[in-house]
């Protein structure tokens, strides 16, 4: 049985469908290609943009070394600076001070002889004492350790004038050809307790007009045996206080008094 003439009419006008579906799924051809001249201005704008981003790398790195380099050398600066003045304190001598300023004579007079800067006198260990009621000088010994001054005295008595206590003893000592009396107010009694001796000595003390040097002043004396002493007379802090100044790396500062200089 032959095929109806419709059918058969169909065949072609679907296969001219297919083949035309199939046609429109493939990807149309590709860009034409760029001509030769175009290829090579491409090509020298590429190595352009390469040669500017490498200078500018170099100019930046060549800016970065240099402001680097700058602050390693201040830094390097610096640190020889410090090294060279630790260099400096080290080798220096132990105890140098600054340089000592030089004052004249006409600005800064010295001090009169046997005096301080400040006007006090300057006594030794051991100084020329002149009593005014002995009429001569005894060789006396500073001590700065003593608050009172003492003088050597034998046969001590207390007795009244005008209603007032007075003391008269013989001062005498090893050296002396002849006992000296002296009479002067008594003051008060201290109470010294002895080094050497557990007993407390109580002991007159009197008051006496003394040289030493130019100064005339009248001190207090405690009244006690100091024959076996050195030295019959003993000044203590109480005479040396706020008046005089003691080096005891020396003796007999103030000038002798052989003569009362009244």
């Amino acid at each position: 049985m032959k095929p109806p003439i419709t059918s058969l009419r169909a065949i072609p006008l679907l296969s001219i469908t297919l083949l035309a579906g199939c046609a429109s799924t493939e990807k149309g051809p590709a860009s034409l290609p760029a001509t030769l001249d175009e290829i090579k201005a491409e090509l020298r704008l590429t190595a352009q943009q390469l040669r500017d981003a490498d200078d500018l790398r170099h100019t930046q790195y060549t800016r970065e070394q240099a402001a680097m380099e700058a602050q390693l050398t201040a830094e390097l600066k610096n640190m020889s600076e410090k090294f060279s003045a630790l260099s400096a304190r080290l080798n220096a001598p132990q105890g140098s001070g600054p340089e000592p300023v030089v004052i004249s004579d006409e600005k800064c007079p010295p001090p009169p002889q046997g005096q301080t800067a400040d006007g006090k006198l300057l006594v030794g260990e051991t100084e020329w004492l002149w009593l005014d009621a002995a009429g001569q000088a005894f060789q006396a010994r500073v001590d700065t350790g003593a608050a009172t001054s003492s003088i050597s005295a034998a046969d001590i008595t207390i007795f009244e004038r005008d209603g007032k206590d007075w003391a008269r003893f013989f001062m005498s000592h090893q050296g002396m050809d002849d006992r000296i009396q002296i009479e002067a107010p008594l003051v008060r009694h201290v109470r010294i307790k002895q080094a050497s001796a557990e007993d407390i000595d109580r002991r007159p003390v009197v008051r006496l007009s003394v040289r030493l040097g130019d100064m005339h002043e009248k001190t207090q004396f405690s009244l006690t045996d100091r024959k076996h002493m050195t030295f019959p007379v003993l000044l203590g802090r109480d005479f040396l206080k706020d008046i005089a100044v003691v080096d005891v790396g020396r003796t007999f500062i103030q000038p002798t008094l052989l003569k009362d200089k009244r």
